[in-house]
């Protein structure tokens, strides 16, 4: 029989930096939040003008369960996504 973890949850903080001169994304990163250290994610939009960024910071949480199998493989399935307020 494997064992199913269900009801995970993980607050993480997506960033999106965007050159809006090129018109192309540099960069997308998801860092995980850690609320026992105090660490927050806020939702945040700042433009540089000397080089044209454009970063968006999102604050989400993440659902998921983690399954074991009978021969110790794991999988974790995402079973939501939601915008944290």
């Amino acid at each position: 029989m494997p064992c199913v973890i269900p009801g995970l949850t993980q607050n993480v903080c997506l960033t999106i930096i965007y050159n809006v001169s090129s018109q192309k994304l540099k960069d997308s990163f998801v860092q995980c939040v850690n609320s026992e250290q105090r660490e927050t994610c806020d939702l945040e939009v700042n433009y540089n003008p000397v080089n044209t960024d454009l970063t968006i910071r999102v604050p989400f949480t993440i659902e998921g369960e983690l399954t074991f199998t009978d021969n110790f493989q794991a999988f974790c399935v995402t079973t939501g996504v939601n915008i944290t307020t």
